[in-house]
């Protein structure tokens, strides 16, 4: 057993013996101190030398700008030129006869003025057919009819006045009873109206009685007569109605 550590030691020295070492990398004699290095017998380190970067290019620096919105442009409004009234002359007039001048187109209207033949004055207005002229007097202004001035024109021109509604007409006269006795009787009736101020009643033609507003029945004591023919309208104060009338057989 001791043989063969001693003839297996004895071949490994051999084997160190035969390997070469650098001097400096001779494994330390034992019982020896350690030789120590200096930095010039340190192999030089070779330094690697990490390639250069190519330096980028200086980039532009980023700004948040946000695209500036282009207004819209602002139409500009043009005044609407202000129109001037053209100005108006009325016409004058002159009548040929003389004139009644009413509150309204119609001969139902009450009279407000005269005028005499041959006087004049300004139409301001007419009616929708310009059968009427709406005229300047001492009372304002009143209706004056086509028909009453010297050397009529055509007055379209003119423009349409407005005027007080007549008040509306009784739409019938109905005999209610006749009595033939000592002293006659006749008894009428009509619808009411509306806008009058009271009714007149006619007889013959003669005016008979006035009555006041919403009155509708009338009992009349004519004298003896074959027929009677009776008339019955309303007014207001622009003026009256058309007239309704009725033909009563008297008594025998």
């Amino acid at each position: 057993m001791n043989r063969k550590i001693i003839s297996l030691t004895a071949v490994l020295l051999l084997i160190l013996s035969a390997c070469t070492f650098p001097q400096n990398l001779l494994p330390p004699t034992p019982g020896l101190p350690l030789p120590t290095l200096t930095l010039e017998e340190l192999p030089a380190a070779t330094a690697v030398v990490a390639p250069s970067a190519t330096p980028l290019p200086d980039l532009p620096t980023a700004t948040s700008v946000l695209p500036s919105e282009t207004p819209l442009p602002v139409p500009t409004l043009t005044p609407e030129p202000t129109l001037s009234p053209t100005p108006f002359d009325f016409p004058v007039v002159i009548f040929n006869t003389n004139a009644n001048c009413r509150f309204g187109p119609s001969r139902n209207y009450n009279i407000q003025t005269s005028f005499l033949s041959t006087r004049s004055t300004t139409a301001e207005g007419r009616n929708q057919d310009a059968s009427w002229l709406w005229v300047k007097a001492s009372v304002g202004h009143c209706w004056i009819s086509a028909s009453t001035i010297k050397d009529p024109i055509s007055f379209t021109f003119l423009p349409v006045i407005s005027f007080v509604p007549l008040p509306e007409a009784p739409s019938r006269l109905t005999v209610t009873s006749i009595t033939c006795s000592s002293r006659v009787s006749v008894a009428l009736r009509w619808p009411d109206v509306i806008g009058e101020t009271g009714y007149n009643l006619y007889r013959d033609g003669i005016t008979i009685i006035k009555l006041k507003a919403d009155t509708n029945e009338y009992i009349d004591y004519p004298p003896a007569a074959a027929t009677y023919f009776y008339e019955i309208e309303s007014f207001n104060d622009a003026g009256i109605s058309v007239r309704f009338g009725q033909t009563v057989q008297g008594c025998p």
